[in-house]
């Protein structure tokens, strides 16, 4: 069974490979980003151009300093790894769609196929921390909405950081949503405990902030135009919290209606490394019971990774002890 796992992840790796060097060939607007960066004249999709598009992208969003002045160098073998189809991992993958600013359905095309290698348990690293099946049905009581969802998520990447005080830092969050009703004109970003402003990075402006009674303050992340039925948008937004709070020991992603493809990561700086961490399910958005948990380990970079077909009336994530 082993086998026929991992030859089904080579061949959606491949799959996916197979459109995103589709995309960067056939699609202008894509095309003329790495054609930019080429350093002989135009011809075959060029990895060493791809890998200064990502490197210029890494700098001005600050994942990387731009004093890592070899980057696009170093990038090189990943893209030219995930161009072949050899190993595409889901943050080189959400590199390549912020980098060439990606659309919403292109976008959602490229999660749908990486998240059927993901779970096939695609060869070598490329299933490490990124197993598991959905999430569902694990909360013993809804949490209070204080906007009614309008929309369905069916892809979402969350980068959560926390920082050298052993408290979030900032989150970043890379969604596709879609309409489940004419006219959504935005999408409602709660903000999460301790956080204090809400950055657009694409997809979407930063509209009013709502303030309820007995909920944490939402903010709505405006379209461009209010989606149709069935209509898709991607868009990315960061959480910043307030410095010198105090350290926790979770990150819990909560789900009411069916949330798709859901693949979180929690990073932690090199002074302030966890001694142990548990993937974890609770039976409430905050507090609550712990219904099952299993040992994960952090990689070198000082992270934590999970992905989850489907999370769905259900909490779950990360717990950690220092």
């Amino acid at each position: 069974m082993a086998g026929t796992r991992n030859a089904d992840g080579r061949a959606a790796a491949a799959a996916t490979a197979e459109l995103l060097r589709g995309l960067l060939t056939g699609r202008a607007a894509y095309r003329v980003r790495w054609e930019r960066e080429l350093r002989r004249s135009p011809g075959p999709l060029s990895a060493s151009a791809v890998a200064r598009v990502l490197a210029l992208h890494l700098w001005d969003s600050g994942e990387r300093p731009d004093t890592e002045q070899d980057l696009a160098r170093r990038l090189k073998d990943r893209v030219h790894r995930a161009l072949g189809g050899e190993f595409l991992s889901r943050e080189t993958l959400e590199w390549f769609i912020a980098a060439f600013r990606m659309n919403g359905p292109d976008a959602m095309a490229l999660r749908t196929r990486w998240s059927g290698a993901a779970q096939a348990g695609p060869a070598g690293q490329a299933g490490a921390g990124a197993g598991g099946g959905a999430v569902t049905d694990t909360l013993r009581m809804p949490q209070y909405l204080p906007v009614r969802q309008r929309h369905r998520t069916v892809s979402v990447f969350e980068r959560h950081r926390i920082g050298r005080d052993g408290a979030p830092e900032r989150h970043r969050t890379t969604r596709a949503v879609m309409a489940c009703e004419d006219g959504v004109s935005s999408f409602p970003c709660r903000l999460p405990p301790g956080a204090v402003d809400v950055t657009v990075l694409r997809g979407a402006r930063v509209g009013d902030r709502l303030d309820f009674p007995g909920s944490t303050p939402v903010v709505e992340l405006a379209f461009p135009a209010p989606l149709a039925t069935g209509q898709i948008a991607s868009l990315e937004y960061e959480v910043v919290y307030a410095p010198l709070r105090e350290p926790v020991t979770e990150y819990r992603r909560v789900a009411h209606a069916r949330a798709d493809n859901v693949d979180l990561v929690v990073e932690f700086p090199p002074s302030r490394r966890p001694a142990r961490v548990w993937w974890t399910v609770w039976d409430h958005h905050r507090d609550g019971t712990v219904l099952g948990e299993t040992p994960v380990a952090v990689s070198s970079e000082g992270s934590v990774h999970r992905f989850v077909p489907a999370l769905e009336h259900a909490a779950a994530g990360f717990r950690w002890t220092w």
